[in-house]
């Protein structure tokens, strides 16, 4: 057993809220259904989050609703194995937070000299009182913010998870669901009926960018993409060991159990096939491409041993094809076509990204920043286009918090990963058959996730990155060695 899994592992009580005198303990974890749901919800059906005053708003409403879940049932402290988890995150949260501390312009010029030097300009030019290493301290409060609600979101469902009486949690993977199935139908739509745009957005520029393209409610197609590509492999997943539930038992015969659940699992698998497709569609080269690699590591960690891994997966790219074939493929072909070009791109805002991190190596310009500092640095495009993002997360979080910070986030991130595919292939042969298809779903969605993130910005969207964790912690969660939860769900 890894050292994680020992952090990870609850004891031997359940964790359950502590309710107040009087309360309905079952009324207190519906509330934190909701809590922890919400959010995600609110994201993904308002651009996926990208606006400032949407991840801000939701950010403000969760801790309002935090303190009020508090007052009304108590929330109970983490548990102790929990409690490495919050003091590394918290580490992190550092960053931010000196970034924002006002310096004496002597340590700002030696821990960052490009930054002091445009300090001391400023200071001689009368327009600014104070010294910090972030170019726009606000910004980073904001983020700073953002980071403890994924940290505070990412606690909660760990909690939720492991005081959980059933097999795994059937009230989030039905959640998920729904949010997949809706935003595939809706990308598929707007694929069929070009003029079709994006719910709320008004503004006519971003409507018309990806036209007949695949995005549901979220502005950028490659974001859309990297949303369903954290979905599909987890879902499938949950279909494959769907079981009928225990209260059907007093209902139905064994036979006729056997064909509603028969029924239920086709249904579910064609709507998994409109979800890859609606991927598909959105003709993202990276999303489809994360999408390929998925479908690879759910087949080697579950797939070589349970056929009907191999069958659930054949029937999805099937119906995927067939409908596909009847719309067409020849955008999408196009896009990959021109795969040299975007790759050129591309290449010349890494460029641009690079120097940026040449003149604040040590530092970073502050969480939050690029989108204001990187026009300084912005030579691929004309004066009137600027890119927002570095199209590369890892590259962008080495500009805004510096090569030390970052690289140790995204080293641990990659280790992490690595350790549990690790692990996971080490008990692939004795683990629960059901947890093993369901640990391989989550682990394939980040690993199509981590690689997309090279040559997109998808942890800058809210929802993607909140969706991410939310896989995370539900991987760790039901890849642990020992459970004691009950082998039903109801």
């Amino acid at each position: 057993m890894t050292s994680f899994e020992k952090l990870w592992r609850p004891g031997p009580a359940k964790l359950k809220a502590q309710t107040a005198p009087g309360s309905d303990s079952a009324s207190g974890d519906k509330f934190l259904y909701l809590l922890i749901l919400c959010p995600l919800a609110a994201l993904i059906f308002f651009f996926g989050g990208a606006r400032p005053w949407i991840w801000q708003g939701v950010t403000g409403l969760f801790f309002l609703c935090l303190g009020a879940w508090h007052f009304r049932f108590r929330v109970s402290p983490p548990d102790k194995r929990l409690r490495g988890l919050l003091i590394i995150g918290l580490c992190f949260l550092l960053v931010p937070l000196l970034q924002i501390i006002p310096l004496p312009l002597a340590l700002l010029e030696t821990l960052s000299p490009v930054r002091g030097q445009w300090a001391r300009t400023l200071l001689e030019l009368g327009n600014i009182s104070s010294t910090t290493i972030s170019y726009e301290p606000l910004a980073t409060w904001m983020r700073l913010a953002w980071w403890l609600f994924l940290l505070t979101f990412a606690v909660l469902l760990a909690q939720a998870l492991n005081s959980g009486r059933a097999k795994y949690p059937v009230w989030l993977l039905h959640s998920l669901f729904v949010l997949a199935g809706l935003e595939a139908i809706y990308g598929i739509l707007q694929a069929l009926l070009p003029g079709l745009g994006v719910l709320w957005n008004m503004d006519p520029q971003t409507g018309l960018a990806y036209k007949g393209s695949a995005r549901g409610t979220f502005i950028n197609r490659n974001h859309y993409a990297a949303f369903l590509g954290l979905l599909w492999p987890v879902l499938l997943a949950y279909v494959l060991i769907l079981k009928s539930p225990r209260k059907m038992e007093h209902v139905l015969g064994k036979r006729a159990q056997a064909q509603v659940l028969v029924q239920q699992k086709v249904f579910a698998v064609f709507c998994l096939a409109l979800v890859i497709l609606g991927l598909v569609l959105s003709q993202s080269r990276g999303g489809i491409l994360g999408a390929l690699l998925s479908f690879t590591l759910l087949y080697l960690f579950a797939g070589l041993r349970q056929k009907r891994v191999t069958a659930a997966l054949f029937a999805c790219w099937i119906i995927m094809l067939g409908y596909g074939t009847i719309i067409g493929f020849d955008d999408i072909s196009n896009r990959f076509s021109q795969i040299g070009q975007g790759a050129t791109v591309r290449v010349e805002i890494w460029k641009d990204g690079w120097n940026a991190v040449r003149d604040h190596p040590l530092t970073g310009t502050g969480l939050g920043t690029y989108p204001s500092v990187g026009r300084a640095y912005q030579n691929a495009f004309s004066p009137q286009l600027r890119a927002h993002h570095a199209h590369n997360d890892y590259l962008e979080a080495v500009v805004e918090m510096g090569l030390p910070a970052a690289g140790i986030l995204i080293l641990g991130i990659w280790a992490l990963w690595c350790s549990r595919a690790f692990f996971l292939w080490r008990k692939r042969q004795t683990m629960d058959p059901d947890r093993l298809v369901l640990a391989a779903g989550s682990l394939a969605a980040l690993g199509g996730y981590l690689l997309h993130s090279w040559v997109e910005f998808n942890n800058a969207i809210p929802a993607n990155q909140l969706t991410a964790i939310m896989v995370a912690i539900f991987h760790i969660h039901i890849s642990r060695e020992n459970t004691d939860q009950a082998g039903q769900t109801d």
